[in-house]
């Protein structure tokens, strides 16, 4: 599966403090974001820490150890990003 690289930074308007880094993402096919925006837009769903990680343990190849390494914010910072790639505007080649 191919993967992309995407930036994550801090959202200055949540004062979140940390550096930004990369990560690695699958590149997901329709049915994989359906998923994931199901998640996502399901009121029933509650949004918590074991759903943000849950949308990077989908999304990528990362083992507990390493997502355990980041700090709450950046996890919930790298789901955004994620969710973010995964409905933008796809540029036909």
């Amino acid at each position: 599966m191919k993967k992309v690289k995407l930036k994550v930074c801090p959202d200055k308007n949540q004062g979140h403090s940390f550096k930004a880094f990369e990560i690695e993402v699958l590149e997901l096919n329709l049915q994989e974001r359906a998923e994931l925006n199901d998640k996502v837009m399901d009121p029933e769903i509650k949004k918590s820490f074991s759903f943000w990680l849950s949308i990077i343990q989908d999304c990528t190849n990362y083992s507990d150890e390493e997502l355990n390494s980041y700090s709450l914010e950046e996890l919930v910072q790298m789901s955004s990003v994620i969710i973010e790639n995964a409905n933008k505007k796809k540029l036909k080649t």
